[in-house]
């Protein structure tokens, strides 16, 4: 069913958002899958809504930095690649938006991707490397 939705070429931004979720919480509430699995249908969602409305990849952000701080301290952590992918994306993100001067918005994913590279196991490197590169990012005011 998810993969009709993501084949449909005018599915509207809510429409997409919305039906996915459904279907990975529906998924979800059946099969109780991992945080490896979630953590891959939360990168398809984000994948598929980045384009649309701003709210809806927002939303699924912040869901993203929640599962990933929850999940820390467990014995089945998000794995390091996902934590990885989700924050460079959202750094990338970030300077997409400041390029086109949505500070707001370009501040929110770059904080989003901070937080999650506090959570990735690779003894700070990308935090840093992250927090180096938001230097460089002026926001106005």
């Amino acid at each position: 069913m998810a993969d009709c939705v993501l084949r449909a070429e005018s599915t509207p931004g809510q429409v997409l958002y919305s039906t996915l979720r459904k279907i990975i919480n529906y998924i979800f509430s059946l099969e109780r899958f991992d945080s490896e699995k979630l953590a891959k249908y939360l990168r398809c969602l984000l994948k598929a809504t980045l384009a649309s409305d701003p709210e809806f990849p927002l939303k699924i952000m912040e869901d993203i930095c929640r599962l990933v701080k929850q999940c820390a301290d467990t014995q089945k952590p998000i794995p390091s690649q996902e934590v990885e992918w989700f924050a460079t994306t959202a750094f990338n993100h970030g300077v997409d938006l400041y390029g086109v001067n949505e500070d707001e918005l370009s501040r929110k994913w770059v904080s989003h991707a901070l937080t999650l590279a506090h959570y990735h196991q690779d003894g700070g490197d990308l935090e840093r490397e992250l927090q180096k590169r938001q230097i460089s990012l002026k926001w106005d005011s």
